[in-house]
């Protein structure tokens, strides 16, 4: 028979079981958070506090909405500092309804809060970060008081800093009051029960009390005190870490797709748009390089506009760490690519904090770019860094230098996140057996809005610069746009213009036609070699001429010369020159030897076009000289006409390099077989000769019967 005390533990046992299988199922611990970041740029006043916190709402919204269910999303607010030399501070008022807002539980309900400080901080915003939940602090990071003058910090100022300090307990209230009060010491004290910071009156209390074991002086009195790492450190509210967004979201189990980020920074913006059209040449990126550094130094804000084909992947490459590494000096980078950033200048579109596309934009893909070839472990180093500071996927950086790889997109079986991955970097994941691979990214060879959206790698479309502007609260005529610097940015600009590279390379054309047409070293010959020389330079400039090309225009333009000067007619030299020529500029015109891809092939098909079409202007451009302004001395000087057979006579003697037309009717004797060239002895000289056509044995006298320029024609004597 069963006991009463049997049956009682039974129930007992089967009513906490119950008990268990109703309650609701935990999430997770390591379940990947959302969150949304939101800049403010100090100063915060009463003229900017509306738009901070309609900001901060919108922002909560945003995130909620991508946040898991029973979720509460991280507000991360990142507070930039001011300039040293900026002499505008944070209004307190504004600074504590701020603090109201950010502690009220109308918003505590709906997320968790936390404030990134990177820099020195004299400023009252100090009260609305230590309002947040977490207090978030690079190991740069310096704090003094908000008030040069003290006397401005009253009694109740003191007491709303004393409250939110005890409130949150990022820092105990007895720094807080040193870092106000330079008048009031701050001492690091031993008890018989702990190690802490009090003021110069507490420390007193103590040692009166008999409780102080040992006392270090921190700030004496009169000395302003500046909150650096070591107090941070001993701190267990505040966490030290690099404030970039890879490791914000690695500290707070952020997943990289809910890592979401607000418009731009809120407060007083600097801001510039920088122009990233013309990126063809080596001193036209590095001349870019210089402009983004000189721009960072007075702007808070830059955004990029792309519309370019790429071009030298190495150079690129190191634009695109620049631009990423704007972002540890909290300053935001925006790309807007209208039309496409193809190539390598994708990479750069990539290491801009958020993206807007046009409508029809894409990145990457197919252009000017060198191919990369394999993968290699610089490469993938180089790349890697990349991803570390942008929190984007190296291979979607790998897939602009290379459009040919094949990509997927790839799901995380745990938290849902989805990412784009190429075979490499899937297979180098630890975790790589708990992605699932889903659908392929191969069917275009770039990135369209659809793509970046899916990835959570878009924060926009948008049609024109104003739109972008628009997300900022920026119009057009609030900012400056910026394309090169100083003289070199100039000439940059001039050397990139299609009117003067085809401008150019007609005078160079047209010049030389005048002179094949009226041999002789004269005006058109200059001004063919000018225009020549300033098309090089202006190839040069944006990157595409090299060695070779610089080799082929030299040997058409000294070939064609021989055929003018040494052999007159047009024979091997003048054909050889002009082929020459021709590859010559046609390589000139884009940064690759031989097309690899159809991108690269319609170029080349347009650089072909191109100069057949210049060829044909400048004909038409020298009959229509010749017909308008024959008779007058520009037409004279600029298209010389020869159609009068005395003048030509005379042009061809005064070009002649010698003068053999007194040995016309002289007879000699051949020295070796004419066939039909050879060599003939006419007086005490021998001269190089050629035959009428008959092939004339040696020891056979002959007699001149005709001399142009250096090409004598001899017959047999009769």
């Amino acid at each position: 028979m069963i006991s009463r005390k049997t049956i009682t533990v039974f129930l007992s046992l089967l009513f906490v079981f119950t008990r268990v299988q109703l309650l609701p199922a935990q999430p997770q611990q390591d379940e990947q958070q959302t969150s949304v970041l939101i800049e403010i740029q100090l100063p915060v006043q009463n003229n900017n506090l509306g738009a901070i916190t309609r900001a901060l709402d919108i922002a909560v919204e945003n995130a909620a909405k991508a946040a898991r269910e029973n979720q509460r999303p991280w507000l991360l607010i990142r507070f930039l500092p001011a300039s040293r030399d900026n002499r505008i501070t944070s209004d307190f008022g504004a600074c504590n309804a701020l603090e109201s807002y950010l502690s009220s539980p109308s918003l505590t309900r709906r997320c968790r809060t936390a404030a990134i400080l990177n820099g020195h901080y004299a400023d009252h915003a100090i009260l609305s970060a230590l309002a947040c939940s977490k207090l978030i602090v690079s190991s740069e990071t310096t704090i003094s008081g908000p008030e040069s003058d003290t006397t401005l910090l009253t009694p109740e100022i003191k007491d709303d800093y004393r409250r939110v300090t005890e409130a949150h307990k990022h820092l105990p209230a007895s720094v807080i009051e040193a870092v106000l009060d330079p008048m009031i010491s701050l001492h690091e004290v031993t008890t018989n029960e702990r190690t802490f910071y009090v003021t110069g009156a507490e420390q007193q209390k103590l040692r009166e009390q008999g409780e102080l074991n040992s006392s270090t002086a921190i700030a004496i009195s009169g000395d302003a005190l500046i909150l650096k790492k070591s107090i941070f450190a001993r701190q267990s509210g505040i966490s030290i870490i690099p404030t970039n967004d890879t490791t914000l979201a690695t500290e707070l189990n952020i997943a990289p797709t809910r890592f979401l980020k607000s418009s731009g920074p809120i407060g007083k913006i600097h801001a510039v748009v920088i122009d990233m059209a013309q990126l063809e040449g080596l001193s036209r990126i590095r001349d870019k390089q210089t402009l983004i550094n000189n721009l960072a130094n007075d702007h808070n804000l830059l955004i990029f506009q792309f519309q370019n084909d790429g071009a030298h992947a190495d150079e690129l490459i190191n634009l695109a760490n620049t631009i990423a590494d704007l972002h540890y000096e909290e300053i935001k980078t925006v790309a807007f690519v209208k039309n496409h950033a193809r190539g390598a200048a994708g990479i750069l579109a990539l290491a801009c904090d958020e993206i807007y596309l046009g409508s029809d934009g894409s990145i990457g893909g197919f252009g000017n770019s060198d191919e990369m070839g394999e993968l290699t472990f610089e490469i993938r180093e180089t790349l890697t860094a990349l991803e570390q500071t942008t929190n984007r996927e190296w291979s979607l950086f790998y897939r602009c230098l290379d459009p040919t790889i094949e990509m997927h997109v790839y799901t995380q079986a745990m938290t849902g996140e989805s990412r784009a991955f190429c075979a490499q970097q899937i297979m180098s994941l630890d975790d790589k057996d708990q992605w699932i691979r889903g659908a392929s990214l191969n069917d275009r060879r770039h990135f369209g809005a659809e793509n970046l959206q899916q990835l959570g790698h878009l924060q926009g479309i948008a049609d024109d610069l104003p739109s972008v502007l628009e997300n900022y609260n920026l119009k057009l005529s609030d900012v400056e746009i910026k394309s090169t610097t100083g003289l070199s940015g100039f000439l940059n600009e001039i050397a990139d213009s299609n009117w003067f590279l085809w401008a150019t390379l007609t005078m160079a054309i047209y010049g030389l036609m005048a002179e094949l047409a009226s041999p002789g070293l004269g005006f058109p010959g200059l001004l063919s070699m000018l225009g020549f020389g300033l098309h090089i330079w202006a190839r040069h400039l944006n990157g595409t001429v090299d060695a070779l090309e610089i080799i082929l225009i030299i040997i058409g333009v000294i070939c064609i010369g021989v055929e003018l000067f040494v052999t007159p007619g047009f024979g091997l030299f003048g054909i050889g020159g002009v082929c020459s020529l021709i590859i010559g500029l046609i390589l000139a015109a884009q940064s690759f030897s031989f097309p690899t891809n159809p991108f690269q092939r319609q170029q080349i098909a347009n650089s072909i076009l191109g100069i057949v079409g210049t060829v044909i202007g400048s004909i038409i451009l020298y009959q229509m000289t010749i017909r308008l302004l024959g008779d007058s001395w520009i037409g004279r000087m600029i298209a010389p006409e020869n159609s009068n057979a005395v003048t030509a006579k005379q042009t061809n003697w005064n070009e002649a390099m010698v003068h053999w037309e007194h040995l016309v009717g002289q007879t000699g004797q051949t020295t070796t077989r004419l066939s039909p060239a050879g060599k003939v002895q006419l007086g005490s000289k021998v001269y190089d000769v050629l035959s009428d056509g008959e092939m004339i044995n040696s020891n056979i006298t002959v007699e001149v019967i005709e001399v142009t320029g250096n090409r004598i024609v001899v017959s047999k004597s009769s």
